[in-house]
């Protein structure tokens, strides 16, 4: 039981190596829907971001479901103020680390805030550069993912000897 136990708790740390680098590409997905809202459908804003929120899997959608939520409840809310919150709803959700949350949050400053090349062009520089967290969370994934699988197992084994 104890070497399942500490090869469970490393098969979960590894999975979060794994869960990291996957919710930033589907970040990078639903920015890409989010430009096609603003670009080819003209959909108001809270409006887009329900819509990207819907198309995308359960852990990262609350990013964009909260923001939109928030800016239908509350009249007059500043969309950075609601991108904010939905930051903080992904945080709890997912781990994701402190530049990666800035890349977000400096995202949510220009979100609304001017014309729409802008937005488009402020996409564009988000997607840029949660790619380039993604390709960092990558290498992270792939040196730390496989020595948390064997470590769990190796710890537990390490235990059950000292016990014996």
């Amino acid at each position: 039981m104890i070497i399942c136990g500490c090869g469970y708790t490393g098969l979960k740390i590894a999975a979060v190596y794994q869960k990291r680098a996957d919710t930033l590409r589907i970040l990078q997905n639903g920015l890409s829907l989010l430009e096609t809202e603003i670009r080819y459908a003209s959909t108001p804003l809270p409006q887009a971001l329900q819509r990207v929120g819907e198309k995308l899997n359960r852990e990262s959608r609350v990013i964009f479901t909260r923001a939109a939520d928030i800016m239908q409840l509350r009249e007059g809310c500043a969309v950075s103020e609601a991108w904010d919150a939905g930051i903080k709803t992904l945080s709890e959700a997912v781990w994701i680390s402190a530049e990666e949350t800035s890349i977000l949050a400096l995202f949510g400053k220009g979100l609304g805030n001017s014309a729409k090349e802008d937005q488009l062009k402020n996409i564009a520089l988000a997607k840029e550069q949660l790619h380039m967290a993604e390709k960092s969370a990558a290498a992270a994934r792939e040196k730390n993912k496989r020595m948390w699988q064997y470590m769990g197992f190796c710890f537990g084994t390490v235990i059950v000897l000292l016990l014996v």
